[in-house]
């Protein structure tokens, strides 16, 4: 295959493919709204369709369905690409209309998590679809990434097991910083801490009572004390007690957000949690702990590196910048193809700024530069 003709078709397929993303954009989509993110998969669906790809529809109970889009499905399997089509953001937080398309980038919920690594995956897999590629690509989009797939639970990673087996690597279009890729990813644990005290008037009662709020503050100190630089972190991110000013709460709820490097960390983390938890700052008062969530670690092994020389060759032969391998404290849905064994990398969707927040944007250029790299690396593989 000849590569500067597959640039070529990136360059010509690109405005097509910018309207793509801000059509999809306009979808408002966090995990929980099924309905959204099945009116969006109706429209991803019929652009794929009309793109010259298979698409396979995965029916879910509990949140949006799932995509398989391919090309070349009886093909040998040349790679899997993973997206999400989740948000974090609820209804409106973008305002009346949610796309803003300005000179050199786009404004939007999900713009560069992960929509914009969708337009990317599929803009590499188009260039090579009209260049002759005869290899199978697989793109696969699930829809509650952003909460660690706890709605689609059992069935969500047998889905991944079953669409991404005899993959010779896996490459996620997730959002990453200018000129990086993820080669490794913490895990994350969520658990929710329950206190009972003893409540009672501040005035009246306070010798007589046992503060639920402040039994919190203390597991929150201890617990976030535990934390390292480049290891085990624990963060108390939300905390529910109180009902008046002047009543001295008998309950509080602190939910823990736990990043983890690598698995067998787990255990270890779970057991200092719990430690904590169960140690009575105030005398009087106890605590309950439940699990919330867990996603595994995607961990640095030879395979992701000698997977992201790869891109990085690629990148020094075309003229396509460069790639420095960084390790990221957020989880994503590469911890599932490296589950499987498969080689894998993340990160290689498009990039700007301020992702997860109502000011998120994607700097226009990464789509065709992302898209250039995919099918490049593709082409020579």
């Amino acid at each position: 295959m000849v590569v500067s003709e597959i640039f070529k078709t990136v360059e010509v397929e690109l405005s097509k493919y910018v309207d793509f993303l801000c059509h999809i954009c306009a979808f408002e989509a966090k995990a929980e709204n099924k309905q959204t993110i099945d009116q969006m998969l109706d429209a991803i669906s019929a652009f794929a369709g009309e793109e010259g790809f298979c698409v396979t529809r995965r029916e879910m109970t509990r949140c949006g369905d799932f995509l398989a889009i391919d090309l070349n499905p009886w093909a040998e399997k040349g790679c899997v690409f993973l997206a999400h089509t989740d948000t974090v953001h609820e209804i409106g937080a973008f305002g009346p209309d949610p796309v803003t398309r300005l000179e050199d980038r786009i404004v939007a919920p999900g713009a560069i998590d992960c929509k914009g690594g969708i337009s990317i995956a599929l803009l590499a897999m188009k260039a090579l679809q009209k260049n002759g590629y005869q290899k199978h690509l697989r793109l696969l989009l699930t829809s509650d990434e952003e909460v660690s797939n706890t709605l689609g639970g059992q069935e969500e990673r047998d889905y991944f097991a079953d669409n991404c087996a005899g993959f010779p690597c896996a490459i996620n279009c997730e959002t990453s910083e200018k000129d990086e890729v993820v080669i490794s990813r913490k895990g994350i644990l969520k658990y929710r801490i329950d206190i009972r005290g003893i409540g009672g008037h501040s005035g009246i009662h306070y010798f007589l009572c046992k503060n639920a709020v402040a039994e919190a503050a203390h597991k929150i100190v201890a617990l976030q004390g535990q934390s390292c630089p480049g290891g085990i972190t624990y963060s108390c991110n939300m905390v529910q007690g109180g009902t008046l000013p002047n009543i001295i709460p008998d309950s509080c709820s602190v939910t823990v957000d736990i990043r983890v490097p690598r698995r067998e960390d787990m255990e270890k983390a779970e057991a200092t949690l719990r430690q904590i938890a169960n140690t009575s700052f105030i005398e009087g008062t106890a605590a309950t702990v439940t699990p919330i969530s867990e996603r595994l670690p995607m961990e640095k092994n030879p395979d992701t590196i000698m997977l992201f020389e790869k891109l990085l060759a690629v990148c020094q032969k075309y003229g396509l910048g460069s790639l420095t391998p960084v390790e990221s404290g957020g989880g994503s849905d590469s911890c599932y193809t490296q589950m499987a064994g498969i080689p894998s990398v993340c990160g290689m969707g498009g990039y700007g700024e301020f992702c997860h927040t109502n000011k998120e944007y994607i700097f226009t250029e990464s789509i065709p530069l992302r898209a250039k790299i995919l099918a490049a690396f593709l082409a020579e593989k």
